[in-house]
């Protein structure tokens, strides 16, 4: 039970980081343009630390949970190779996305009202 309880705690905590890491940039982009410019340094650091957050989840977390799985396929198919293909696979899965959510910001026809996607790009040039 007490294992439980702190489960459920340490989820609503990190709901409410999340929330809050979320919100924190909207709010400063939406109050006014003069603060948006003023913080967007700030906001392209958050988003570039968010994004190294997940890249080192998915390489401690995620890949050697592939490797594991790639390693059994290959043992069922008595297959043997020194190509590393569970690397390989989640690379290319990783640039698929990224092509995709690109390609996506590229060609939509709005902008969204309260985010500029310059900020949040990370090719963006600074002022």
């Amino acid at each position: 039970m007490q294992i439980l309880v702190a489960k459920l705690l340490g989820l609503l905590g990190l709901f409410g980081l999340m929330l809050a890491g979320i919100l924190v940039p909207v709010r400063l982009l939406v109050v006014d343009c003069e603060k948006a410019s003023r913080y967007r340094r700030g906001l392209a650091l958050c988003n570039s630390f968010g994004g190294g957050v997940f890249l080192a989840t998915c390489f401690n977390a995620l890949l050697p949970a592939v490797r594991d799985k790639v390693d059994a396929v290959f043992q069922q198919l008595h297959i043997s190779s020194d190509y590393p293909l569970a690397e390989t696979m989640m690379m290319v899965g990783f640039f698929i996305t990224v092509f995709v959510e690109q390609a996506v910001l590229t060609f939509r026809k709005e902008k969204p009202s309260f985010i500029d996607l310059e900020t949040f790009n990370a090719g963006s040039t600074y002022r």
